[in-house]
Parts: structure tokens; sequence; C-alpha cells
């Protein structure tokens, strides 16, 4: 039988170091995305949501589960891990790597997209840009913020004033 004090070893304390900063890390894009008014990309936090899910699960399988699987497995020498188990989370891991790769390209290649839009506007002023290229950007925007045309907010008039 392993001691419970044997779980809490430098790599418990590594694992729950990434535990805690992925899951401030989604807290982080999820006030984020609150503060830019819905404006960025859902991918953002699908990103960090996957890679929160994937250390959490390497911490709870590296340390408690593991403790107890093998404590039970030392009192009861016939037990074996049934072999479906080792391929689920196999299956598991590799499909969560892959999703956050994905979602990491998709969230980077939104923002790519969303700058040098913006970036197009910029360069040709408010004069030279055509209505279609601003309701193509537009409809962008609302794409990714998965809002409707009816809640966008329209953008505060400048007023000169003391703070200017």
């Amino acid at each position: 039988m392993i001691p419970f004090s044997a779980i809490f070893s430098v790599d418990f304390f590594f694992s729950l170091g990434y535990v805690i900063l992925s899951i401030v890390g989604l807290v982080l894009a999820a006030s984020y995305r609150r503060s830019q008014e819905g404006k960025m990309s859902l991918f953002l936090l699908l990103t960090t949501a996957l890679i929160a899910a994937y250390y959490t699960m390497q911490w709870l399988l590296s340390s408690f589960i593991s403790f107890y699987v093998s404590n039970y497995a030392a009192s009861h020498p016939d037990f074996q891990v049934p072999t479906w188990v080792n391929m689920a989370l196999v299956i598991l891991f590799t499909a969560l790597n892959y999703a956050f790769i994905v979602t990491l390209v998709l969230t980077a290649w939104f923002a790519r997209r969303k700058a040098r839009s913006e970036s197009v506007v910029l360069a040709q002023g408010p004069e030279e840009t055509s209505p279609q290229e601003l309701t193509s950007e537009s409809a962008v925007d609302v794409e990714q913020s998965g809002a409707t045309g009816d809640t966008v907010i329209p953008a505060e008039p400048t007023v000169p004033g003391p703070e200017a």
C-alpha cells in the first residue's frame, strides 16, 4: 500500500500549477470577451476550455486516480485494468490535443483576418471604403461574436470636452 502523502510530489504541484494557470486563462478569456462586448471569437474560449480540461484530467489521472487504482491493485492481486480503459484514455487525450491545436489555429486565423480587415479600413479611410466592404466586415464581426444584426450597439459620437 502506498501512503496518501506519496501523491504530493514535485510533479503533483507542477500539474496543479498548470491546472490553476489554465483555469485563470479561461477566466481571463471570458472576461476579455465580455470587455469586447462579445466581439471576440468563441474559438479563444473553446481553446482555453480545452486546455483547462486537458490539464485537469491529466492532473487527476496522474495523482488521485493513480493512487486509488494502485492501492486497490495492491490489495487485490487478481485485479487488472481493462484494456478498453487505456485505449479510451489514449483516444480522449489525443482528441483533446488535436482539438486544442485546431481551435488555436482557428483563433489565430480569425484574429489575423480581423486585424487585416481593420488595417484595410484604416488605410483606405472612411471616404474611400465602399459600403459593401463595411457590410462584409460587420458581418465578420457578427459571425465571430455570435450576435445578430439587431443587437449591434452604435459607437458613441466623440464630443469635445474637458477630458479631450
